[in-house]
């Protein structure tokens, strides 16, 4: 019996009892790596995640062994150039992507009421939102940048703590009382894991073309194929990753009709997301635009059901796409504009991930307490 969380339709769609499956399964490999990381004091698992991560490892327990030897290969489909002009688009442009990752593809995130549950339980961002979005801001931007996904690089070895931490987040959530495994399945699944992947690549592209700007088809076919490769790293299934814009679509639209409606705790991570700029003292007019730009993103079914309030601000998203799509015009057309355009797009991503963490690198340690004291609830 699948998890009460999974809703099937009266299409009668085949691929919908497949996909409940993966409400079950989650990433046996960073699982088993988690188990023998536990026992040991902080400073002991470091050493040991930083080998992992080695091209000179040198002994390591039988787990984190078979983990490297998975991570050193690299499937035959992957073509590192065409990833990296997905990459580009994310970095070209700049502070539009920034905006369409935490007005959109996050809060998209958010709006699944039983895969939001390990952010709830957590406490990742609720306690400290700055801190989480700048991670996410760094950790998108590592994978983007040129060669970023090679063994050993930046956008690798975030990709690889990155799921080792969700696998930390399992672990303890897994011997909790109160994760509720009937209703929502096993804690970060391949069902919730595969959504993820499409926040990050389907979703962040459809972004930028509601505010204005042109992503190519070929740009679109690179960025999926970048993100193809990053979802198999973070532990997603082959079965799970799309490989063209149709199947990318095609599983989301799955995803959504098999969930229901945003929940309480959606709509918590919202706002908290939302209201982050309060704390570093921008206006309110600031907030409210960006309560503005979350509705025209998310669209009005999500938007509604997490009560984002409507007001005079919400024209504003339709006359920045006119804004947008006229400097887009001029990047593409004029000689020089889209690599202008690139270094721009750089310096902004380096700028938000500095104002939280400086000139220091984020380091996507394991946590040490994975859970909230009180566990969430």
């Amino acid at each position: 019996m699948s998890p009460t969380r999974f809703l099937s339709s009266s299409t009668a769609d085949p691929r919908e009892h497949r996909l409940a499956t993966f409400l079950e399964r989650t990433d046996p490999l960073a699982d088993a790596v988690i188990d023998a990381l536990v026992p040991l004091p902080r400073p002991a698992q470091e050493v040991l995640i930083s080998r992992l991560v080695s091209t000179s490892p040198g002994h390591l327990p039988p787990a984190l062994a078979t983990f490297h030897e998975w991570l050193r290969e690299t499937p035959v489909w992957f073509d590192e150039a065409r990833a990296e002009i997905g990459g580009e688009v994310l970095l070209r442009t700049g502070l539009l992507s920034g905006l369409v990752l935490g007005f959109k593809s996050l809060v998209l995130g958010y709006c699944s009421p039983a895969g939001n549950k390990p952010l709830v339980f957590s406490g990742r961002l609720t306690g400290d939102v700055n801190k989480r979005l700048a991670e996410t801001a760094r950790f998108v931007e590592a994978v983007s940048e040129p060669a970023g996904l090679r063994f050993g690089a930046p956008g690798f070895i975030a990709t690889v703590r990155v799921r080792l931490i969700h696998a930390r987040v399992r672990h303890a959530l897994q011997r909790s009382t109160q994760w509720r495994a009937q209703d929502w399945g096993a804690p970060i699944n391949q069902y919730d894991m595969a959504g993820t992947v499409l926040l990050f690549s389907s979703m962040l592209l459809d972004g930028p073309r509601q505010l204005g700007a042109r992503v190519t088809d070929a740009e679109e076919d690179a960025t999926l194929h970048q993100w193809r490769f990053v979802g198999r790293l973070m532990g997603v299934e082959d079965e799970l990753l799309s490989t063209t814009a149709h199947e990318a679509k095609s599983l989301w639209a799955l995803l959504e009709r098999t969930q229901g409606l945003p929940d309480v705790d959606s709509r918590r991570l919202t706002n908290a997301m939302i209201n982050e700029g309060t704390d570093r003292g921008a206006p309110t007019a600031a907030i409210d635009f960006g309560a503005a730009l979350c509705r025209h993103l998310i669209g009005p079914r999500y938007a509604d059901a997490l009560e984002l309030p409507r007001g005079t601000w919400d024209l504003a998203p339709r006359l920045l796409s006119g804004v947008v799509r006229r400097m887009d015009d001029v990047v593409r057309f004029i000689p020089g504009a889209k690599l202008q355009a690139l270094r721009l797009g750089e310096k902004y991503w380096r700028r938000s991930v500095s104002l939280t963490f400086g000139d220091a690198e984020v380091p996507f340690e394991l946590p040490a307490n994975p859970l909230r004291p009180t566990h969430g609830r």
